[in-house]
């Protein structure tokens, strides 16, 4: 009877599957997803994430190997990638390889022997915290509209020596889903989007991504058979998180354009009777003052105007254009100062053609710059460039250029009709992005 494996003193589990034979080793990629908070403090917004790092793969040395006599874990020193990741980014023990993996428990049969498939679940943080506040400061430019990605990424070692992509490693992100029958399912998976909340604080969770990715080694990690061509395999993760805006749109924008709503209520007025006119003005201007007084001690401190800023300024250039506009028409349909009799009529077709000149021109300005301007498009322009809707490549880091995204790319949308759906709990496909380089 031949000696099995596990009976072999000194064999080496250390050792690759499949190494010596020109095969790689095929690994099934899930991201586990658990829970995500943005926490608020000192000026400071960080963010904290728990999940973890779901890989399965076969071992074909282990198969056979009767759980129930030698054990419920595999030998101690079978071989498990390790990974390097990005500044403030954990995968805990993972990192080092010390983790070892488990039994897949749909390999084992009655009699407790495996079939050699193998899981490696490794925790994923933020230790202390990533923050989001300073990362992309651009993207307060669309305050209270304004979103960010984070972007996390690990490239996968084993003993210090980098895996090449197809060569050592075949990473896939299409583990094949089981099918329950009468339930739908997706074929294959990449998120398990775990009892999560949407929302956390101010912001809420629009959506995650995930891809594999690769590089190209730098001189001194050239070695483990590098070859030219060779790129170090990688795991490109996204949280795309959005500012919930409704308390601003509610409690700051409406009002401030409801202000200058009121502003229009001038022109019923008759034009002669300009210090009622002004009086309203007045009045309106403290009230925006009022509003921006609710909503002073949620908004960060910067360097620059937001969207919420252009809406309080263009508001206020309203009312004093309106107020331009009262004296303008009023100045037009008033007597001369020397006249005499009947030349003394106020004149008011002419002030009230004056009215409607101003009104429009006014009422342009609202609609045309302040509200699609300065308002809808510069928010929108904002996050395109710098918000939760910006390309993986266009990122801040140098991750972000050199770690590319191959064609295995997918992005989970989570809105209101994924949550009405599905609730906090998700197992299964994303959609595949194409182009990935350009739209991931």
């Amino acid at each position: 009877m031949d000696e099995k494996p596990w009976d072999t003193v000194d064999f080496k589990w250390d050792e690759r599957p499949g190494l010596g034979s020109g095969e790689s080793t095929a690994l099934d990629l899930v991201w586990n997803m658990k829970s995500w908070e943005v926490i608020a403090d000192k000026g400071k917004e960080t963010l904290h994430i728990r999940g973890f790092l779901c890989l399965y793969w076969t071992d074909v040395r282990i198969r056979g190997y009767p759980t129930r006599t030698k054990g419920k874990v595999p030998p101690e020193n079978i071989w498990r990638p390790s990974f390097f990741t990005c500044a403030g980014f954990s995968l805990g023990e993972g990192e080092k390889g010390t983790m070892v993996p488990e039994f897949y428990s749909g390999g084992l049969d009655k009699e407790g022997v495996t079939d050699g498939r193998l899981q490696l679940l490794i925790p994923m943080s933020l230790p202390g915290g990533f923050d989001i506040s300073n990362g992309d400061i651009d993207r307060f430019r669309s305050f209270p509209f304004d979103s960010t990605r984070v972007d996390l990424s690990c490239a996968m070692m084993c003993a210090g020596t980098p895996l090449w992509v197809n060569k050592d490693i075949s990473l896939s992100l299409r583990r094949p889903q089981m099918q329950t029958p009468g339930l739908e399912h997706s074929l294959v998976q990449q998120f398990d989007y775990d009892g999560v909340d949407r929302n956390s604080n101010d912001y809420e969770l629009s959506g995650l991504s995930m891809a594999a990715g690769s590089h190209n080694p730098p001189p001194f990690l050239r070695s483990n058979g590098w070859e030219e061509g060779d790129k170090v395999c990688d795991i490109l993760f996204s949280l795309h998180i959005r500012r919930s805006y409704i308390f601003y749109l509610h409690n700051g924008v409406k009002p401030l354009y409801t202000i200058a709503a009121f502003g229009f209520f001038g022109y019923t007025m008759e034009p002669s009777d300009l210090a009622n006119r002004i009086a309203l003005g007045a009045v309106l201007f403290l009230s925006i003052y009022a509003v921006q007084w609710t909503t002073a001690g949620h908004i960060p401190r910067l360097p620059f105007k937001t969207v919420l800023d252009n809406v309080s300024e263009s508001v206020s250039l309203v009312l004093f254009l309106i107020l331009i506009g009262n004296a303008i028409s009023y100045h037009v349909g008033r007597p001369e100062r020397d006249c005499v009799d009947s030349e003394c009529d106020f004149d008011d077709k002419r002030a009230d053609r004056v009215d409607l000149i101003c009104g429009l021109l006014v009422l342009g300005y609202v609609l045309l710059y302040s509200v699609g301007y300065r308002t809808v498009f510069a928010a929108w322009w904002a996050n395109k460039r710098t918000g939760a809707s910006r390309p993986w490549t266009k990122g801040p880091y140098l991750r972000n250029k050199r770690f590319l995204p191959t064609e295995e790319a997918y992005h989970l949308k989570i809105d209101d009709a994924f949550v009405l759906k599905h609730g906090k709990k998700f197992l299964g496909q994303g959609e595949k992005i194409s182009s990935p380089l350009e739209r991931w």
